[in-house]
């Protein structure tokens, strides 16, 4: 069998026959047809959407633990980093009959999103062949869209505020989420913020879960008043880290561990320990050179995928 053309050297071919203007891969009995792989999806690199495909095929392993049974906000960008936009819930009307879906109920009104999910490799590549450049699943699992697993902090810094200040705000919700008894897992955006996840165990809503978040944030601001913003004017959070609660909240996604981004050098978002904080330089991954560190690591953000805390304690020691 051939191999799906890359620019750049992966651990892992994607075993694929040409078929016309496409390849062909299987999965079993599955057969996935994969299109334009020779497209330039990143005009200051030249890696191509074959190259997409690739990264997610090698850490597969890694990634679907993290998606598996999650509702699916499809960001597609068919053209690349460099093209048009546009974003999906429902899953369009040419998926194949084989694919994971979930039907959710809509944010408002009566309707039901019939939404992708991914499951295992065949279902990942289909994901990305629609040119899903960033894969972006929700905070909740399975068809009931109530409960989030995990609760999450997002810091995102406005210049000159840089990494060093997500960092010394990340530490500071570290210590406040420690003294409350919860655990925690940091994560890089793939780009200049950060977002650190409580694994849930589910009991709570996302009205609770985003109350808890809210106040937290409001001591660590409380704390550094000049280092923190919650101001939602743009041109006011200048050289500060903006601390964003509603992320908490039904039908929010977030960019998944090792989820590519769409910048300009391919990022990727990526997972680590607190104790690797002083050494992360968020910059260093991308779909060139993230795979060895993924490979040879065990996955720090597993953890924030086994079942979680009860927020009960935290929310009566906040006067919740």
């Amino acid at each position: 069998m051939s191999e799906l053309p890359t620019t750049l050297p992966f651990p892992l071919a994607i075993p694929a026959e040409p078929a016309g203007d496409t390849w062909v891969t299987r999965s079993g009995a599955t057969t996935i047809r994969l299109t334009n792989s020779d497209k330039i999806f990143w005009p200051e690199t030249g890696y191509t959407k074959g190259d997409l495909l690739t990264y997610y095929f090698n850490v597969a392993l890694a990634i679907l633990p993290h998606l598996t049974d999650r509702p699916l906000t499809l960001k597609r960008q068919p053209e690349g980093i460099a093209g048009p936009y546009f974003y999906e819930k429902d899953a369009p009307s040419y998926t194949p009959q084989w694919m994971p879906t979930l039907d959710v109920p809509a944010e408002k009104g009566a309707r039901t999103i019939r939404a992708l999910t991914i499951r295992d490799v065949a279902s990942l590549l289909v994901v990305v062949n629609l040119g899903c450049i960033e894969l972006h699943p929700w905070l909740a699992r399975g068809p009931e869209q109530e409960h989030p697993t995990h609760a999450v902090f997002d810091l995102d810094p406005f210049r000159p505020a840089g990494w060093d200040d997500v960092r010394h705000v990340a530490d500071l919700i570290r210590v406040a989420l420690e003294r409350l008894d919860l655990a925690s897992v940091p994560k890089t955006s793939g780009r200049s913020g950060m977002q650190v996840f409580v694994p849930l165990d589910g009991s709570q809503p996302f009205e609770v879960v985003r109350r808890f978040v809210n106040e937290v944030c409001t001591l660590v601001h409380r704390a550094e008043p000049s280092a923190t913003t919650f101001e939602w004017q743009i041109a006011r959070r200048a050289g500060k880290v903006f601390l964003d609660a509603n992320m908490n909240r039904r039908a929010a996604s977030f960019a998944a561990p090792y989820s590519v981004r769409a910048d300009w050098d391919a990022p990727v978002a990526m997972p680590f320990t607190w104790a690797e904080i002083d050494e992360i330089d968020p910059h260093a991954f991308t779909i060139a050179t993230a795979i060895p560190r993924i490979n040879e690591r065990d996955d720090p953000f597993a953890a924030a995928d086994e079942r979680g805390a009860d927020l009960t304690p935290a929310l009566r020691a906040l006067g919740l």
